[in-house]
């Protein structure tokens, strides 16, 4: 049987406080502030729809109900979206296990819900399949060790580690932000446990320890993160003033 180079189930990151956003996550979980007459939510799950994904999970703790009712009410067309509701919150490595039951033992391409980018999906997907690795992360290249923890890979574009946030990298290393996309085989998914965990403690460090063959996709063009209060009213600014456009996140 020819193996499948497709991936049909992407999974949003969406349960988490929005602490950086402070009081403007007080009454509305982050995932639904709004951005000019759309929301972050139905921004993602139309790049993912326009990338091929015909089934959406996504994991539910803070204000879940907010975000549930909101998917009802918009009605996406061609799309099924699944939630996988968190009695406590399990962070990024449990909120994945957690879900598993809604994964048919396929790859699946996960994204956090705070993030917006002009990188192409299906470039992404197609780059994954190329590589054939346990895992891909997408990266923004950078040196931004003071805010970002930064993947340092190889001259192949192979994981090589994770550098921990304030480690300086040498001049000669290339690294990178980790966007927030990445590509999860089953076998990656094994690592995961549906307790409070994060992806990169429980899966990615421990697979660079086993030595195990990571892809990282550089992609040079915008990536916005919008985890802080700052970071969003300068997106709001630069969609005002014309410096970017909606269409070229979905």
């Amino acid at each position: 049987m020819k193996k499948s180079t497709k991936i049909n189930t992407g999974m949003i990151l969406a349960a988490g406080f929005g602490t950086r956003m402070k009081e403007m996550a007080k009454d509305t979980p982050k995932a639904l502030l709004p951005v000019g007459q759309y929301r972050l939510l139905d921004i993602t799950i139309f790049k993912l729809k326009n990338a091929g994904i015909k089934k959406i999970v996504i994991n539910l703790h803070y204000l879940g109900h907010m975000i549930k009712e909101h998917v009802e009410r918009s009605r996406y067309q061609d799309v099924e979206i699944i939630f996988s509701e968190e009695k406590e919150i399990l962070g990024t490595g449990g909120g994945i296990a957690l879900a598993e039951p809604h994964f048919a033992d396929e790859t699946i391409l996960v994204v956090n819900s705070d993030i917006l980018s002009d990188m192409c999906l299906t470039d992404f997907i197609d780059y994954h399949f190329q590589k054939n690795t346990l895992a891909t992360m997408a990266a923004w290249p950078s040196r931004n060790s003071l805010e970002y923890a930064l993947l340092l890979y190889d001259k192949n574009k192979i994981l090589q580690d994770i550098l921990p946030k304030g480690f300086q990298p040498q001049t000669e290393e290339q690294t990178g932000i980790f966007m927030g996309y990445h590509i999860l085989t089953p076998p990656a998914r094994k690592f995961l446990r549906p307790v409070f965990s994060s992806v990169i403690t429980d899966f990615y460090r421990p697979a660079l320890q086993r030595q195990d063959r990571i892809a990282v996709y550089v992609h040079e063009g915008n990536w916005i993160d919008l985890g802080s209060k700052e970071h969003y009213f300068n997106l709001v600014q630069k969609l005002s003033e014309g410096q970017l456009v909606f269409e070229q996140f979905f």
